[in-house]
């Protein structure tokens, strides 16, 4: 199964670059749009790994390159003034030469004294005059993640005596996430982890009662730090034996204000041991919360919980969009011990409620993702009401369910997959997702959101590995 998740999000990822632009904010890379310098349409890509920011972290490294857009290859004889920055304070300045066109900055942060900048094999270059592009900074640089932004300044190109004035400016997300540790009367000690690709995160917590998980970060609310954002992007760990968070339908507040469920996003595929929630603002999102705030304050308040709401059946499409499952079980929560009768209806995509003449398919109830509860090979009817399975759940077993369709009417291609969470019986008082609302049909910003750090992943691949 997971070649299928690896072909579907290479498909969608390779998709995902051909028609979107990169931005800085909440990403690890940024691709500037062209300009002309002289008579050449240059443009400037900046990106960073590694991609977290944990406790092992030795150092960030940025990889630079000075492009002919039209060509696609490095301008030789560069020279670039960078200066950064975080927030209001100044992170570094300097002025590096490259040869080749190609810039690695190798970051080795300390908590304090002076930044020292060394170019790799500076003595032997500088008898030949020749510049790698290659440097090793050391001082109290990316020793934290957050936002960094970049001005760039362009002062030669195609040859070191060719001076030329170009100013470029970018932001660089580097991630850094925490851990939150939670212990469930019913699913025991977990951790879960949450990344902030915006800034620091702070009084990271986890309500029991109302099961809400909140951490707040700093944020600038003046409207020339709106002006200037892309996107904020937070992203929640949760993981897949914690059964009482691993629904169908989360919530999200800002500063106690109810995110629209457009900007939450569930990524089922990225990671085995993990269900991970993105949440993606934008700067009309941003803006929005601005104007609905009475009191401003300087920070982000996030909080996330399970939805009180109540809809069957949930409707998916399969991954190759052929055809569309809507699903539901009775009774709505599922328990160890007892038997769950499945509902589903295999319907035409682009037809209201239409469901396809009699195809086959593969069934399974999966443990999480791997262990076979129930595994069924059947052929559907063409009945309006749909099909029904019962599947008995072994009394041993609660936590996070995977429900899988796979090989409609033949096609490896044609299947999709439910979270759902088993309970235990004596307590029954964890949040189900059963009693969760529908997933959107083919939730594009998911599959995005889904795209985006994949493509991140494979694009961080690029860089020199950091030494």
């Amino acid at each position: 199964m997971k070649s299928i998740y690896f072909l579907y999000a290479v498909i969608f990822a390779s998709l995902f670059f051909f028609v979107t632009k990169a931005y800085g904010d909440g990403l690890a890379s940024e691709t500037l749009p062209p300009s002309l310098i002289g008579k050449i349409n240059v443009t400037l890509s900046i990106g960073s790994t590694p991609f977290l920011i944990d406790n092992n972290h030795a150092g960030t490294q940025l990889n630079l390159v000075l492009m002919d857009a039209t060509t696609q290859q490095p301008i030789p004889d560069a020279t670039l003034a960078i200066s950064s920055f975080k927030g209001q304070t100044a992170v570094f300045g300097h002025i590096f030469k490259s040869d080749s066109g190609n810039f690695i900055l190798s970051f080795y942060p300390q908590q304090s004294g002076n930044t020292t900048f060394s170019e790799q094999g500076g003595v032997l270059s500088g008898l030949f005059g020749q510049s790698s592009g290659n440097y090793d900074i050391k001082g109290p640089v990316f020793n934290s993640g957050g936002l960094y932004r970049f001005k760039i300044e362009v002062i030669t190109m195609g040859a070191y005596n060719n001076q030329v004035s170009k100013t470029y400016n970018a932001g660089i997300s580097i991630p850094e996430y925490d851990n939150l540790t939670i212990n469930d009367p019913n699913y025991g000690t977990n951790q879960i982890q949450i990344i902030g690709y915006y800034d620091q995160l702070h009084n990271i917590k986890y309500d029991p009662a109302k099961q809400f998980i909140n951490f707040t970060m700093p944020f600038d609310w003046s409207q020339k730090n709106i002006g200037q954002l892309t996107v904020v992007h937070q992203e929640i760990r949760i993981p897949r034996t914690l059964g009482s968070l691993v629904v169908t339908k989360y919530d999200a507040y800002v500063n106690n204000i109810k995110i629209p469920d457009k900007l939450i996003s569930i990524d089922d595929y990225s990671m085995d041991a993990y269900r991970i929630v993105h949440l993606i603002l934008y700067k009309p999102d941003v803006q929005k919360l601005f104007s609905d705030q009475k009191d401003l304050g300087q920070q982000m308040s996030f909080a996330l919980r399970p939805s009180n709401e109540n809809t069957f059946p949930i409707v998916q499409f399969t991954r190759n969009a052929q055809y569309k499952i809507a699903l539901s079980w009775n009774p709505p929560k599922i328990l160890a011990g007892n038997t769950t009768q499945f509902n589903f209806k295999v319907m035409d995509p682009y037809t209201t409620n239409k469901t396809v003449s009699s195809i086959s398919y593969d069934f399974s109830v999966l443990e999480g993702r791997n262990g076979v509860i129930y595994h069924q090979v059947g052929r559907t009817t063409d009945s309006s009401n749909g099909d029904s399975i019962s599947v008995p759940f072994p009394a041993n077993y609660t936590g996070s369910i995977t429900i899988a369709f796979e090989n409609l009417n033949g096609s490896s291609f044609a299947s999709t997959e439910f979270p759902a969470t088993v309970s235990n019986p004596a307590t029954n008082s964890a949040p189900q997702v059963g009693t969760q609302s529908t997933v959107p049909e083919f939730p594009f910003a998911s599959i995005m959101i889904l795209v985006v750090v994949f493509g991140l992943m494979v694009s961080i691949t690029k860089f020199r590995p950091f030494k």
